[in-house]
Formats: C-alpha cells, structure tokens, sequence
C-alpha cells in the first residue's frame, strides 16, 4: 500500500488530522511525563527530539509535495532565533516572575521578534 492508499483509507473515515493529533499528543505526554518525574533533561531531549519534525516533514510532503516541505523547513529556520530567545526569558524569568509571568512574556518576545525579522527579511526581498 503507498502514502496515497493511505491517505484516501484515512480521508474516507475523516481520521487523518485525528492521527496527527495523537502523534503530537504522545510527545507531549512524555515530555511531560518525564518531566514530572524529575528528567527536565530527558523530557527536553524527546521534546526537541527531531523525530516529531521528520514525521511532520513526511506528513507534509505527502500532503503537498516538495515545495511545501521547503517553505517549512525554511519556516522553521526563520523561527528558531525568535524560539531560543523565548526559551531564554523562561530559563531567567521563572525563579523571578513564576512560570505564568515568564511564559507569557516569553510569548510575546518571540511573536514580536518572529514579526520583525520575518519583516525585515520581506524587505530584503527574502522569500520566506
């Protein structure tokens, strides 16, 4: 059976984005699970484990080809700075502002960073 066989079976049923939910959801719940029992390094490691990203790169091809896995592969290359800085106001804000404070802030300093240097790549004349 081929990804298409596959697809068509799925879409007949309407279980396709169903699938990818409980995909994304598994890693989710072992992030947290191994975080809870105190493995935040374990739990960082499957959270960022790029086994998520190749399924969605997999996903993605066969949903819409080589193109489209290019535009997010380059998505998420423009997106990682705006990532690591929101990551960073987590690790020093959490002991100050308590996670709440400290994600949101994060949050938002990653959407402002991600909005203007997705920007100034425009006015490069980058496609992105």
């Amino acid at each position: 059976m081929q990804y298409q066989s596959y697809l068509a079976y799925l879409s007949d049923f309407n279980l396709r984005l169903v699938c990818y939910f409980l995909l994304g959801g598994i890693v989710t719940v072992l992030t947290a699970y191994f975080a809870s029992m105190g493995k935040g390094t374990l739990s960082a490691f499957i959270a960022t484990l790029p086994l998520l990203t190749a399924l969605t790169f997999i996903l993605i091809y066969v949903e819409g080809g080589d193109a489209t896995v290019g535009e997010y592969a380059r998505g998420l290359l423009l997106f990682t700075p705006p990532w690591l800085c929101y990551v960073f106001v987590v690790l020093l804000g959490v002991q100050r502002w308590g996670i709440f404070k400290s994600v949101a802030l994060g949050i938002v300093i990653y959407v402002i960073l991600s909005v203007l240097l997705h920007k100034m790549l425009l006015g490069l004349g980058t496609k992105m």
